[in-house]
């Protein structure tokens, strides 16, 4: 008997995290950061305490309280404060390991905090992705899975031994476990990498979409994957449902990546000052196409130091993205402590190794401003305050190609975004996006072609729109339960 338990990510959208049991094996699929969960409690400023480990997540429930499953050095330091439920470094190990759908934190998040000798399987750009964005981060305790900091800090912080990591085992294919196979399809999603999953067992097969779309330029994998997953005649479906908005959604303009680059080319031909794009730095196919449309628009292409270290780790495993010596790409230098852009300002290790590339061109705000109808550059919330040096001139344009606000928190930064874009003559921005989720027809449409037996909703906030379209098959279950197969 095989079974399946969901201990987050179920009615809401984020923080999957997936327990199955099949023929002996014991996975989870994803563990991920609950955003919403985490917003009831902590805000940019009121964050969990480094210094207490796991012991905040724990209190306040954002963590599932299972044995066998955290570091042995959280393990031991929460039972300094009496706390016996997670066990101890004995325990045998609650998984034999984790599949990682994809790179965002609401799905890989929480699994700095497993144990590191749980192997993690993942796509190789899934693991080149985490690792660059773990390079030019400055806050990894909830996010670092491959550079933790183990727990008590203890000693010389610059000391190889202070740190832990996981194993990434890089998967696009099948993998024998025993009794248990696993097949893995790459899916078309917002962040490159994304994979869907076939577990097959004595108890039958189960399907996990993870997060995917059918209007990406990568919509090829997602049909594949359907294919695949429909050979298998799984028991159960586990299907995301991000979309799935009810009835007041209906009607609404869904675009697809092609709409996003028609309507962002005809900005930008329009636009006679400069252009400013702001979208996910883990959106590699958004990164192509403004690069794409500024090459078409005579516009030399502008991105972050942050940008050019992940694009390059990109390019070095063979992504089909630019090189960032390209003679249209510049990195855009930001002012730092001196504010004379000397080098000793730029010490970082990864800064450092972007600048030293041979043949990559810097460029400054000032430098940009001679001629701003001459660039697009790559902007987002956190870096309003660079309009100050840039100063766009009138006929400049600001294109939002990211998700509108969903929650309060949210909205206030996006009144705070609409005051700087005023003030700079940048408002109304152009929002121009596609979601990085598949639209209800898609969905139903992959549930009728893939025909399990079940069908499970999870990363939705409305799994009971797949009840009106599929009746009795949809099991919609709570957080913590468990089905049987």
């Amino acid at each position: 008997m095989g079974k399946i338990t969901f201990y987050d990510g179920v009615k809401e959208i984020g923080g999957t995290k997936i327990f199955l049991e099949i023929s002996g094996k014991r996975f989870f699929l994803d563990f991920g950061m609950n955003y919403k969960k985490r917003n009831l409690f902590f805000e940019e400023y009121l964050n969990p305490r480094v210094a207490n480990g796991i012991g905040d997540l724990y209190f306040l429930g954002l963590i599932p309280k299972i044995k066998g499953l955290y570091r042995k050095d959280l393990v031991k330091f929460i039972r300094r404060e009496g706390v016996e439920e997670l066990g101890n470094e004995h325990d045998e190990n609650f998984v034999d390991a984790v599949f990682l759908s994809h790179a965002h934190f609401d799905h890989s998040g929480y699994i700095t905090f497993l144990r590191e000798e749980i192997p993690v399987y993942m796509s190789k750009i899934t693991e080149h992705l985490l690792r660059a964005m773990e390079d030019v981060s400055t806050t990894q305790f909830e996010t670092s899975m491959f550079k933790f900091i183990k727990r008590p800090a203890l000693g010389n912080f610059r000391s190889p031994g202070y740190y832990g990591t996981h194993s990434a085992i890089n998967t696009n294919g099948v993998i024998r476990l025993d009794r248990t196979t696993v097949h893995t399809f790459p899916v078309d999603h917002s962040v490159p990498g994304a994979l869907g999953f076939v577990f097959s067992g004595e108890e039958g097969s189960i399907v996990y979409t993870g997060d995917l779309r059918l209007h990406g330029k990568r919509k090829a994998d997602t049909e594949q994957f359907i294919r695949n997953a429909k050979k298998f005649k799984p028991q159960i479906l586990i299907i995301e449902g991000t979309n799935l908005r009810g009835e007041n959604s209906e009607g609404r303009e869904f675009w697809t990546e092609e709409k996003v680059m028609e309507r962002a080319g005809e900005v930008m031909q329009k636009t006679t000052g400069l252009v400013i794009a702001d979208f996910s730095i883990r959106d590699v196919n958004r990164f192509l196409t403004f690069y794409e449309l500024s090459l078409r628009n005579n516009r030399k292409f502008v991105i972050s130091l942050k940008d050019a270290y992940l694009i390059n780790r990109m390019h070095e495993i063979g992504m089909p993205v630019p090189d960032i010596t390209d003679n249209n790409i510049y990195v855009y230098l930001k002012k730092k402590k001196s504010g004379t852009y000397i080098d000793t300002d730029y010490r970082e290790k990864w800064i450092k190794q972007i600048l030293s590339i041979k043949g990559i061109k810097t460029i400054k705000a000032n430098e940009i401003r001679n001629n701003e109808d001459a660039f697009t550059i790559v902007m987002r919330y956190w870096d309003l305050q660079e309009l100050i040096d840039l100063r766009p001139v009138k006929g400049s344009k600001y294109i939002h190609s990211s998700s509108e606000a969903h929650s309060e928190e949210q909205e206030i930064d996006e009144w705070r975004m609409n005051n700087w874009l005023k003030l700079f003559n940048l408002y109304p921005r152009e929002h121009i996006h596609a979601s990085g989720h598949a639209r209800k027809e898609d969905l139903f449409r992959i549930v009728s072609e893939i025909s399990p037996k079940i069908i499970v909703p999870v990363h939705t906030e409305h799994p009971e729109e797949y009840v009106k379209k599929f009746g009795s098959k949809v099991k919609i279950v709570d957080e913590g339960e468990t089905i049987e197969f």
